[in-house]
């Protein structure tokens, strides 16, 4: 069982990168309200929403370290997706990117999802999941240009539930 008392927090890091989540204007995220799932689980169709800035190699772009405030653009990962293909461009460094980079399915459940779908615990996958970077220090352009585009797209596929996964 893990230990979490004994998890290693921020001694760790950089004095640099200490400092920057002290002063980091943290978001209260607690939802206002939640909705309710008008069938059982084992009903629903899931999609994966997931920070870990993963894109497909040699397919798609890697995530812009570059962009002032962060990349607020998103990546389309098909769920038949061969995993060895996902790399991480996550630009954050406080944490350890070893775990996601050799097992990306850390960071975009696709695998273990699927047992569930073939254990009927959950209905189905949707055909496509969204992976954004993680570490959007000024989120404005993000909310601006990408969260629609998501939602519409989630909405068009008919997914009743979203999975997310923050990295």
């Amino acid at each position: 069982m893990l230990d979490v008392n004994n998890i290693q927090k921020f001694s760790h890091l950089p004095l640099k990168i200490k400092f920057g989540l002290t002063v980091y204007p943290w978001k209260d995220c607690k939802p206002t309200s939640c909705a309710e799932l008008s069938k059982p689980l084992s009903e629903c169709k899931i999609a994966i929403v997931s920070s870990a800035g993963l894109y497909i190699k040699g397919v798609q772009e890697k995530f812009d370290y570059n962009v002032k405030g962060g990349d607020y653009s998103y990546r389309i990962i098909p769920n038949d997706v061969n995993m060895e293909l996902l790399y991480d461009s996550h630009r954050s460094q406080t944490f350890d990117h070893t775990g996601i980079r050799n097992n990306p399915s850390t960071g975009l459940p696709i695998p273990q999802l699927t047992e569930l779908v073939n254990d009927g615990f959950i209905g189905s996958l949707n055909h496509d999941h969204i992976s954004l970077m993680g570490a959007i220090t000024a989120p404005g352009r993000f909310i601006k240009r990408s969260i629609q585009p998501i939602i519409e797209m989630l909405l068009a596929d008919k997914v009743d539930v979203v999975l997310f996964v923050p990295v």
